[in-house]
């Protein structure tokens, strides 16, 4: 099979070669060779100022603006009319009760069941924050939740927008798979004497796998270019870039990689790599450097033949509860009720109201998990929650003859989704953070089982 970058000059030989392709294409794989992908991207970039996720200790909104946010969609659809959609955003993540409304409405103007539309957050840490989405993370006056809840309104109509016109923009197109690297990401989790903390962990595990994912048209022409990579959005933590507007690294990895395919839409699928930060960090100068590199990476798989992706699709998905360990009692719930820690008293005082209003405390946490197997040579995995090296690595190794991509942050973004290992060894990824979640954790230790046991029923639903 032919790459789609092959150029032919003359008009005769074009159509020759192009009825060669056809006839191969039909031979080797039969009539659902092709398949239709669409493309559309709105901008999402926020008035300023405005107050920005990721970090609890920022002060004030942000007022200055590095880069231009979007969202991204991008639909694939069967001969059958199946349809599934990913949609890549800029921000941190998204919450269940965020995206409910844009859920409801896109099951009322196109019949997408659940699963069918998969928003994958980049997790860059320089975008605003969302109603009902990690607020309490931020100790915001009256007009700056106004201005969230604004922002919020917009990013709801422009993601039911997005989705919509990326399955009318629908049309045969072609897909090729390579991997490449880059070695930025690195474990940022360091053992302590007494506890694990942050740092710079060469020794830890990380994940520098490139994937990428080349969609063309039926004349050749580049429409798409997926990519991914496994590193947390949080170049940028010091100084006055600290309060700018950016989409980090994946920013402008994606930005290098537009201009150097014209015409072509370059979107980025966050992978599982909730446990590494870039290294180096701490300005947009790091997020630049971080972003060349990644752009370099895929455009070295670009360069390269790569392995076509042919036929239809299949996807499959599912929400797993994950067990938490047991609530409080009453005597530490009124002592963090009274904490100095805003945090830890926010997250009490919530437990408090849902014991008033005799709501049961939760006692899980359900995580959305999904399969899509394009032809018999890619499938992309995706969870919720961000999700920590170890379990990329497990997918890896574990369905390798599945040919995996793994994918995080999809859905929606309720916790971190610690491994067995990394609940065993504690630290941030499995306590501290579920104060800004506002969860008592941290979970039992059987979630990673239990996650497993998921993926591979739903391997089995979408075939070998």
């Amino acid at each position: 099979m032919q790459s789609c970058r092959m150029e032919v000059r003359s008009g005769r030989a074009r159509v020759l070669v192009w009825a060669w392709l056809l006839g191969a294409a039909s031979g080797l794989a039969g009539e659902d060779s092709w398949l239709n992908v669409g493309l559309a991207v709105r901008d999402i970039t926020p008035e300023l100022p405005i107050r920005l996720a990721g970090y609890a200790g920022r002060k004030r909104p942000a007022d200055k603006l590095d880069q231009p946010l979007r969202v991204q969609a991008l639909a694939l659809q069967n001969a059958t009319g199946d349809a599934f959609v990913f949609v890549a955003l800029d921000n941190l993540g998204v919450s269940r009760a965020f995206m409910q409304p844009v859920r409801e409405q896109l099951a009322a103007r196109h019949a997408l069941p659940p699963g069918a539309v998969a928003v994958v957050a980049s997790h860059t840490h320089s975008g605003p924050v969302l109603q009902r989405t990690l607020t309490d993370m931020v100790d915001a006056a009256p007009a700056e939740l106004e201005r969230i809840a604004a922002y919020s309104r917009l990013l709801q109509e422009r993601l039911v927008e997005v989705v919509g016109a990326a399955l009318a923009d629908c049309r045969p197109a072609r897909l090729e798979y390579g991997l490449g690297r880059a070695g930025f990401a690195m474990n940022r989790r360091v053992y302590g004497a007494e506890r694990v903390v942050f740092g710079d962990n060469p020794d830890g595990p990380a994940d520098h796998d490139v994937p990428v994912l080349r969609i063309c048209d039926t004349r050749g022409a580049v429409r798409a270019v997926l990519f991914g990579y496994a590193c947390h959005g949080t170049s940028v933590r010091s100084g006055d870039d600290w309060y700018t507007v950016s989409g980090d690294y994946m920013g402008y990895a994606r930005q290098l990689l537009e201009a150097h395919q014209p015409g072509a839409v370059a979107v980025f699928l966050t992978g599982m790599g909730a446990d590494a930060d870039p290294s180096p960090r701490g300005q947009l100068l790091h997020a630049r450097q971080h972003g060349l590199e990644l752009a370099g990476a895929v455009m070295g798989v670009l360069g390269r033949p790569m392995r076509p992706v042919r036929g239809g699709f299949q996807w499959a998905y599912t929400e797993v509860d994950l067990p938490l360990v047991s609530p409080p009692d009453r005597a530490r719930l009124e002592q963090d009720a009274q904490s100095g820690n805003t945090h830890v008293k926010k997250r009490a005082l919530a437990y408090k109201r849902m014991a008033e209003a005799g709501q049961p405390w939760p006692a899980a946490v359900s995580l959305p998990v999904a399969v899509l197997r394009l032809g018999d040579e890619l499938t992309i995995v995706l969870m919720g929650g961000e999700v920590v090296v170890d379990y990329a690595k497990r997918i890896k190794r574990q369905f390798a003859d599945r040919h995996p991509w793994p994918v995080g942050y999809a859905y929606e973004v309720p916790c971190y989704i610690p491994s067995a290992r990394v609940l065993k060894e504690g630290g941030y990824e499995v306590e501290d953070s579920m104060i800004y979640y506002g969860f008592y954790g941290p979970f039992r230790g059987e979630i990673e089982a239990r996650l497993f046991q998921a993926l591979e029923r739903l391997l089995a639903d979408v075939g070998p």
